[in-house]
């Protein structure tokens, strides 16, 4: 029993990163959050650690591409909040029968591509979405200290400063010219990190406009958005859909007998305004107040008068 619980306590294949205590997942894209991740895990439980290292990293741990160099610069990204999105916006085509169903899912695809492509019309520039993120990063890298490590090299190092008595300064190592940083998220999202962000501010002293317009990946620009939308699904009229004499129809499935139905109309002696006047009557010994399952039970109990309905 202790292993089942620590399986479901501190792993779960293919989710980001390592697990910290309270079955908390923590996507570490450094070494060192790795590093402190396993820590507080062996502080929880050396079973739970032995179990999780055991398991392919590549699998699981968001850490796994700085030793593994064959993995796609996105490894580790889940798409949960995405896929829930999807069935919400796809929830009423649930309940109809499957042709209905796919026009359905067709109508609301298309009507969706329709609106977008209206609101994006004409736009330029990065998505209001990481601009924010951007603009967040901008004010937050002011306090940070960048350092030239190799002269004419493009590697720097870049202090952030805590934010609270209890945060620890933390450094990181950046390659300029091949766009990557120790904390992880510059390579494996393609937009500047808040580390990046200082070192082209501070050493490069580049506006964020500028950093917006040529440190910033295309498929985060609007110019992708449009050219995403710029096709829309052709649909197909139901009225024009003939039995081809191969496919099919639905099977119709039956329900069960004995099974309870969604609304049950159960007037049993509890239930009932007046116990004497109840509906339910024995099969058995044809009297109210009980039915056959709990007659026999009464048989066996020699109290005639007691009520099990």
């Amino acid at each position: 029993m202790d292993d089942i619980m620590l399986k479901s306590t501190f792993c779960v294949p293919y989710h980001s990163g390592p697990f910290v205590p309270g079955g908390k997942r923590r996507r570490a894209f450094s070494g060192y959050e790795s590093r402190r991740c396993w820590a507080a895990i062996e502080q929880v439980s050396s079973k739970g650690r032995a179990y999780l290292e055991g398991i392919p990293k590549e699998q699981w741990q968001g850490t796994e591409w700085i030793e593994n160099p064959s993995l796609p610069p996105r490894f580790g990204i889940v798409t949960t909040n995405m896929s829930e999105s999807a069935n919400s916006m796809l929830e009423k085509a649930r309940t109809a029968s499957w042709l209905d169903c796919i026009d359905k899912i067709l109508s609301i695809m298309l009507e969706r591509i329709c609106t977008l492509r209206e609101k994006h019309r004409g736009r330029s520039s990065v998505v209001d979405e990481m601009r924010g993120i951007l603009e967040k990063r901008w004010n937050n890298c002011a306090g940070f200290q960048v350092w030239e490590l190799l002269e004419n090299g493009g590697i720097f190092r870049a202090c952030r400063t805590s934010r609270g008595p209890t945060e620890t300064e933390r450094s990181y190592v950046l390659h300029v010219r091949e766009q990557t940083c120790g904390c992880g998220k510059w390579q494996d999202h393609e937009v500047p990190c808040i580390d990046a962000i200082a070192y082209y501010k501070k050493i490069e002293k580049q506006t964020l406009q500028y950093i917006i317009d040529n440190h910033v990946s295309g498929q985060y620009k609007f110019e992708t958005v449009n050219e995403l939308l710029k096709d829309n699904i052709i649909p197909v009229c139901l009225e024009t859909i003939s039995a081809d004499g191969i496919t099919l129809p639905p099977n119709v499935v039956k329900r069960p007998s004995g099974r309870p139905k969604k609304v049950r109309l159960r007037k049993r002696t509890r239930f009932a305004h007046d116990p004497q006047k109840s509906n339910i009557r024995c099969s058995r010994c044809k009297k109210t107040r009980h039915n056959v399952r709990t007659c026999l039970r009464r048989d066996g109990g020699g109290n005639a008068d007691l009520d099990l309905s």
